[in-house]
């Protein structure tokens, strides 16, 4: 039912003496809903009021507005039913709420109208400063409408647990919304959403996750909600619950964004299981569900290189390197060519460390190259690269331990350096 078609039926059925469909009843006493008298408006209002009915009904909203904003009612019941009417259709057009708003407080305020009528209009009233944010006075009017009308109702307590959050009112919004779950005859995942929000705001995150917990018992099929709780997981540094939600949710397809699939390969990691994160992150690079760049590139090297597989390591950490001309990852590079002994290819490494940006410290970079000109025994290249590293701070205590080594290697070769 859109908003037009509402509006039309509430005041339709307050002029035929009709009632609305009653939420649940709070308790079996009388309320004063029940004791207000049924009235009606003078006959001069009434013929002005029927006639904005017929062009309501016409969808002529604005001609309808005319002919109620003409009337200049005497009584104070005339004045709240007239006001009444007016608010309610300027609720219905949009970017005008707060006129809406101002009629409507008029009728609340003379405090004339029957029951249902008068009921109604509190409930608008909390609704529209709802959409206002004007959040104080939405739970105002919608506790004087649970007062008035000793009813309860699903919505309006999500509402007001909605309120209660946006004014960081968290043990309040706690409260309205278990009001809200346990007035609804079916699952609705807002009020949940609302208290794992709730404990979230207040660092209270072993019970946000038990609050996504119980979302993902109720919603199973949402995708977002299992992303939801290994985030919660997270955030309590459970990292091992985060990793199996994770994978559970990657297993099942849900996962989508290049962040999600990047949070699964952390939690890997973080769970020391480097090779399937680095086999998910080549998966989704490949595919490309992430960038190729230097930070992926660079992160994949790393998560290889803890892996132990240090031949992918070797690669991803060149791929960094061109890309960006980051010496730091020729660098890397270079340290694990020499480690597999692959040392021709270390000194090019190396020499592009050398050349590249960002370079912290030449005399590390020149140790790397004199140990790749000593066992590819170019004893001279050695040398002169480690007289160089023993004038870096970083380097020199290791390049004068290898000046000595290098010299000594030298003479038993008969090497002339």
């Amino acid at each position: 039912m859109n908003t037009k078609t509402t509006v039309l039926s509430a005041l339709l059925l307050s002029v035929l003496g009709g009632t609305l469909a009653a939420p649940q009843a709070l308790a079996a006493e009388q309320c004063e809903i029940d004791t207000r008298k049924t009235r009606v408006v003078s006959e001069r209002v009434g013929r002005k009021v029927q006639k904005a009915y017929e062009l309501y009904a016409e969808d002529q909203v604005d001609a309808a507005l005319a002919e109620l904003i003409e009337i200049d009612p005497s009584g104070d019941f005339d004045k709240a039913y007239v006001a009444r009417m007016i608010g309610s259709l300027y609720a219905g057009k949009e970017g005008h709420a707060k006129t809406a708003l101002k009629h409507l407080k008029i009728a609340v305020d003379i405090d004339q109208l029957g029951g249902s009528d008068h009921a109604n209009t509190l409930r608008l009233l909390g609704d529209l400063n709802i959409s206002e944010r004007h959040f104080d006075d939405a739970l105002k009017y919608y506790d004087q409408w649970m007062a008035f009308s000793c009813k309860e109702d699903t919505n309006v307590y999500l509402r007001m647990a909605s309120a209660k959050y946006e004014l960081k009112q968290y043990a309040d919004t706690l409260t309205y919304a278990d009001k809200a779950i346990a007035s609804q005859k079916e699952p609705n995942k807002g009020p949940y959403s609302l208290k794992m929000a709730a404990f979230y705001e207040s660092k209270k995150y072993d019970d946000a996750a038990k609050i996504a917990e119980e979302i993902v018992r109720l919603f199973p099929q949402d995708r977002r909600h299992w992303i939801q709780l290994a985030q919660m997981y997270m955030l309590g540094e459970d990292y091992k619950k985060s990793l199996y939600t994770m994978d559970i949710a990657y297993r099942r397809g849900y996962l989508e964004t290049a962040s999600e699939y990047k949070m699964l390969a952390q939690l890997y990691a973080q769970n020391e299981i480097p090779h399937q994160s680095a086999k998910i992150q080549e998966k989704y690079l490949k595919d490309g569900l992430v960038e190729k760049d230097e930070s992926s590139l660079s992160m994949l090297a790393n998560t290889y290189h803890q892996a132990k597989s240090i031949d992918k390591a070797i690669s991803y950490y060149g791929e960094a390197a061109t890309m960006s001309n980051n010496s730091r990852y020729f660098m890397r590079q270079a340290s694990l060519l020499m480690e597999r002994e692959r040392f021709k290819e270390a000194k090019v490494a190396a020499r592009k460390a050398l050349e590249g940006e960002g370079l912290k410290s030449a005399g590390e970079v020149q140790m790397l190259l004199a140990q790749a000109h000593f066992y590819l025994g170019e004893y001279k290249s050695a040398h002169s690269a480690v007289v160089s590293a023993s004038k870096d701070p970083k380097s020199k205590n290791a390049a004068r331990g290898w000046l000595s080594y290098i010299k000594e290697t030298a003479d038993r070769k008969g090497v002339q350096l």
